[in-house]
């Protein structure tokens, strides 16, 4: 019994050309007509293999395969359609054509599990339309979502009017909410987004975390004056400041933290902003992101003293403000076990490695036991119409994980 990577790759094709267009990038936007076109097709797959396949309040499509015992609680798999914009065709699609994989495998051969086995597809996993995403995870998770009517996505559309296009409303999206007992595990197969499987040539990652993340808003005020009849010795340039600081950033990482543990000042703004004004402040964001929230403690730690050392030696003042913060989220032990065991089975070389990355199975391990399959994404690259992952990488990864989903049918697992 085995899954057919070659239709696996197949269905990828057909449902990129949701979103393709004719300059060639590709958007598959959340709640977009490309998107809803994507899920009639999915849904199309199981309705030929006979399997039901229903929308919930939170607009997460679940597709229900029954086994032997329906009463235990069910197997889930899954991942996202929807993509950034110009994106690529695995990041999010491989997962969920890997669960319908795993279910035709079991219809072909006559093989029924004990425990029902779903596949989910989750709502705006991406989260750029309206500037947060893992709504669909989120909800089923019993997350509060901090969403409104009246909330604008980036055409200047209210979410009232968009979920009503999609068949949903804001009031109900808590619906969506699963009982943990009803869930025996959840497991997720995606690209790695980064480079290491494809540096290391290993075709198979054992996922042992998603990495916490820490932001904050940092802003130094120094004082603006002319650019010309300033001398260099009566500056407060705040942007030389800032610049010596994140100059400074890689070092303290490396110094500190692991071999995943990464910061990043990714953007930047400078007042007044001129030509001929030296700036007078600078405000930018820095991100930390480890497995260890002692790790990315420390480093923000040091990070702070460093710059408030600049900014008292410059005569310059500093802001900073710690605005978002998601804890770290190991992967459940057992979960982590099995696909181990479906690894050494099916004699593939593995490593086990962390996700920088966020993903639906950030917000699940919260509730549900949870694991996740990386296969490589070739140089490293994701989010982007360069990606791709080889039809054999995506074969090893269905082969393991329907090889994870048998030895889990049989495994009893501690819920938290």
């Amino acid at each position: 019994m085995e899954v057919d990577a070659k239709k696996v790759t197949e269905r990828l094709e057909e449902l990129y050309a949701c979103g393709a267009q004719e300059d060639g990038t590709h958007t598959r936007m959340a709640y977009s007509d490309e998107d809803v076109k994507a899920r009639e097709i999915f849904q199309g797959y199981f309705r030929e293999l006979g399997i039901p396949v229903r929308m919930d309040e939170a607009g997460n499509l679940i597709a229900r395969l029954e086994g032997e015992e329906p009463d235990l609680p069910a197997i889930m798999m899954g991942s996202h359609l929807d993509t950034v914009p110009d994106g690529g065709k695995y990041d999010g699609v491989v997962g969920c054509m890997a669960g319908l994989g795993v279910c035709e495998a079991l219809v072909k051969a006559g093989k029924r599990l004990r425990h029902p086995l779903e596949v989910i597809v989750f709502t705006d996993e991406e989260g750029f339309r309206f500037g947060s995403g893992l709504l669909g995870s989120g909800a089923i998770c019993g997350e509060d979502l901090g969403i409104s009517e009246n909330d604008l996505d980036m055409y200047g559309q209210t979410r009232k009017e968009v979920f009503k296009n999609y068949g949903i409303t804001v009031e109900n999206v808590a619906k969506a909410k699963i009982d943990p007992a009803s869930v025996h595990c959840f497991i997720e197969l995606h690209v790695e987004q980064g480079g290491t499987l494809y540096k290391n040539r290993i075709p198979v990652g054992i996922v042992s975390s998603i990495a916490g993340v820490s932001r904050y808003e940092v802003q130094i005020q120094g004082q603006a004056n002319h650019a010309g009849s300033t001398m260099m010795e009566d500056r407060k340039d705040a942007l030389v400041t800032a610049a010596r600081f994140i100059s400074e950033v890689p070092n303290v990482v490396k110094r500190l933290g692991g071999q995943y543990t990464v910061a990043t000042v990714g953007t930047i703004k400078v007042a007044p902003n001129s030509v001929n004004v030296i700036p007078g402040s600078c405000t930018f964001h820095l991100e930390i992101r480890d497995q260890s929230a002692d790790v990315m403690k420390k480093i923000e730690e040091e990070l702070y003293t460093y710059v408030k050392k600049l900014c008292d030696e410059a005569q310059e003042t500093l802001s900073w403000e710690h605005i978002s913060y998601h804890e770290p989220a190991p992967m459940a032990e057992e979960v982590k076990s099995a696909i181990e065991k479906a690894v050494k089975k099916l004699d593939v070389d593995y490593t086990v490695l962390p996700s920088g990355a966020f993903h639906d199975s950030l917000l699940m391990t919260r509730v549900f036991p949870t694991g996740m399959i990386f296969v490589p994404s070739e140089e490293g690259i994701s989010h982007s119409r360069y990606e791709f992952t080889k039809e054999e990488d995506i074969r090893r990864g269905c082969d393991v994980l329907l090889e994870t989903v048998l030895l889990l049918d049989n495994m009893e697992i501690e819920h938290k």
